[in-house]
């Protein structure tokens, strides 16, 4: 057998969120991969059925226009932007530019899995921190740190426990990692969190040289089948990143597409109301239901149960109906579910299911 890279021993491939049909005479309702619920505005729609592009010509690689429309809008230079097919390209082209098998990346312990993943790929060391009350703790990822340590991945706010740092403790995490440590904020969620003392950091990104923010149109953009995100990057380590990213890694569509929905603003607040209205909604059902449900600041909710059995169960009873909901036991998340913000449809018929079930 030829020789591999040993950490992929290591590496548990990644599970994407149930979905699929269990019982066909039903309707899906997919509540496990935190994607928008929410339809685009007539006049997005149609410019993207009028959208037409030449299928045998080659992607712009530079995402030109793009990048001019998200520097305008972000106040910062286009040479510090890259993109990414997903946030999760990202991940991997920072681990492979600055990790090898002498080095370490570190994270949170309920971290995005993707994380530990793409450390793994790039033959380093994986080093988690402790986390409190379901946070990431920044006392802790500062005591895990070393010379070693090259990359911190922290997602803010947490997928999947929706929690989040303020900007105070971003700073402080920063100024107590290592000098040559690189400190990669997630903020895949970030336009969903209405908290006044939050951030997605990136003005304090910009008066450092070792800070990278990474976004994505997954989330609330509602772009999921496209994949595409981007990162804000100081400028050598956004050269860098380029050296090794595919060049035709951002397809025509997905680039047309972001140009659109980065111009409806209807389509964004109606997403934000829309998740605030029906996140408080369904957390203030399952706390009814007398489970306990972990204050979120993104698209979903964390509900925590007495056990892993009473979680599996409740998921498994949902799953017959083709109610599907996110299982965290590689998360080492047990004894907890997550469950996106659906549509008002898809919700009461999940809660229905719920009680239902209570009652027998």
């Amino acid at each position: 057998m030829i020789p591999f890279n040993k950490n992929i021993n290591k590496i548990k491939t990644y599970e994407p969120g149930k979905s699929g049909k269990i019982n066909t005479k039903l309707k899906n309702v997919k509540l496990s991969s935190n994607e928008s619920p929410i339809k685009f505005s007539k006049k997005t729609l149609t410019k993207i059925n009028n959208t037409s592009l030449p299928l045998s010509k080659y992607p712009d690689s530079k995402c030109t226009q793009l990048r001019k429309k998200i520097s305008k809008l972000y106040k910062i230079k286009t040479k510090n932007i890259i993109f990414g097919n997903g946030s999760d390209e990202i991940f991997f082209l920072i681990s492979y530019c600055f990790l090898n098998e002498n080095l370490e990346g570190l994270y949170s312990k309920h971290g995005f899995l993707i994380y530990p993943i793409a450390i793994n790929a790039a033959a380093a060391k994986c080093v988690y921190a402790k986390e409190k009350n379901f946070k990431a703790d920044v006392n802790e990822l500062i005591k895990k740190s070393n010379k070693n340590t090259r990359i911190c991945f922290i997602a803010n706010p947490n997928n999947p426990t929706g929690t989040y740092l303020n900007i105070n403790e971003i700073k402080k995490l920063r100024e107590g990692l290592p000098k040559k440590c690189l400190l990669v904020i997630d903020t895949a969620y970030a336009e969903y969190v209405t908290e006044n003392d939050y951030s997605d950091s990136l003005s304090y990104a910009k008066t450092r040289n070792d800070i990278i923010i990474t976004k994505t149109f997954s989330k609330m953009y509602g772009m999921a089948a496209l994949r595409l995100g981007w990162a804000y990057c100081p400028e050598n380590i956004a050269k860098t990143l380029n050296t090794v990213r595919p060049a035709f890694n951002i397809n025509s569509f997905a680039q047309k597409m972001a140009i659109n929905i980065l111009d409806d603003n209807a389509f964004l607040k109606k997403s934000i109301e829309h998740n605030l209205y029906w996140k408080n909604w369904l957390s203030d059902k399952f706390n009814s239901f007398g489970f306990k449900v972990i204050p979120s600041v993104a698209n979903f909710i964390l509900v925590k149960f007495k056990n892993s059995r009473q979680a599996s169960k409740l998921a498994d009873y949902l799953e017959k109906s083709n109610i599907f909901v996110r299982k965290l036991e590689n998360y080492k998340l047990n004894n907890c579910l997550r469950i996106s913000i659906g549509s008002e449809k898809d919700l009461k018929r999940l809660c229905s299911k719920v009680k239902k079930l209570l009652r027998k």
